[in-house]
């Protein structure tokens, strides 16, 4: 059996033994953080003089000796996605949701650079969790609603583009974006007046217009198209806008005047595979009208379909086009 005097020197022993652990932890892990703050507050310093690589330097040795320090990671994020290094900001920013998952400037800012990583489908969770945050939040909404338009996901994107123009009336993009999402889900009377709302809010861009244009021969309404179409061709002139024009007026069976504006396209654009076709489609109806007597017409329409498979050959329609009239 020990003795008294053997026990008691075992404890002092132990006793010191703790003592000397928490001396050298303690002491080192005070000091990791009081070097931490140092360096958030040099990165404070270069911030504000506007030294963007000594700012990600400091932020850098601040997380070595903290790694879970969440103002760091957004500060280095936010650098990295000013510079379009997208990349290393999603990551940084994505390490600061881990820390704070309740951070609305950590969720959004993810969710934004994944989108314009190309990573769509990656920003959604990111957009619904700051939405969920901060459910008014224009720009969270209005790009949620966007993602959900790229992934062809109209029905999920509509509550969210509809509540953006809710929250901003006077925002045209919100307007468009909500008008694709209408149009996508076939709600082309609701697109139109959508649409009107974006053209009435700043200048009328071929997206606006060619949408609204779209929208309206949807439903029938070909004077409409036309008035918008012909609107936006003086204003800016481009390929699509004739091509659609031309479309409007072939389904008008105003032929000589579709063909004229299928020409105008491709006098802008000679590889608008759309105009091509319809300048086939439109030659060719009146080679058949002419009782199939002009065959430079034929030859034409021929030469133009030929023309837009070789520069998008998966066309069914127009293959069957070419082998129907060439044997004529």
């Amino acid at each position: 059996m020990r003795s008294p005097l053997h026990v008691a020197a075992m404890i002092v022993f132990s006793l010191l033994l703790t003592a000397c652990a928490t001396s050298t932890t303690q002491p080192d892990d005070a000091g990791r953080l009081a070097r931490a703050e140092k360096f958030m507050a040099q990165a404070h310093g270069f911030k504000e003089k506007g030294l963007s690589d000594s700012t990600l330097a400091s932020f850098g040795l601040a997380l070595e000796e903290n790694p879970n320090i969440f103002e760091a990671h957004m500060g280095m994020a936010d650098i990295y996605r000013e510079r379009g290094n997208y990349d290393l900001a999603s990551k940084s920013y994505e390490r600061a949701t881990q820390i704070d998952p309740m951070s609305f400037d950590a969720n959004y800012y993810l969710a934004l650079t994944r989108q314009f990583m190309g990573k769509v489908a990656e920003a959604v969770p990111a957009y619904l969790q700051a939405v969920a945050i901060k459910p008014d939040d224009f720009n969270a909404n209005l790009n949620l609603g966007a993602a959900f338009v790229q992934l062809r996901k109209p029905s999920e994107a509509m509550p969210y583009a509809k509540r953006a123009t809710e929250l901003r009336p006077e925002h045209q993009g919100a307007w468009a974006n909500f008008a694709t999402a209408c149009t996508m889900t076939g709600d082309f009377t609701q697109a139109i007046d959508a649409y009107r709302h974006a053209a009435e809010l700043g200048d009328v861009s071929d997206p606006i217009a060619l949408g609204l244009a779209d929208a309206h021969i949807k439903v029938g309404h070909y004077d409409r198209a036309v008035a918008v179409l012909q609107g936006q061709i003086t204003r800016s002139p481009s390929s699509t806008a004739h091509e659609r024009l031309g479309y409007v007026r072939f389904k008008q069976r105003r032929y000589a005047d579709a063909l004229a504006s299928f020409r105008n396209a491709l006098k802008l654009n000679p590889d608008d595979t759309a105009a091509l076709n319809g300048l086939g489609v439109s030659l060719m109806t009146l080679y058949v009208q002419s009782g199939q007597n002009d065959n430079a017409q034929r030859d034409e329409a021929l030469t133009a379909w030929r023309k837009s498979l070789s520069l998008r050959p998966k066309q069914p329609r127009i293959v069957d086009l070419v082998a129907r009239y060439d044997r004529q």
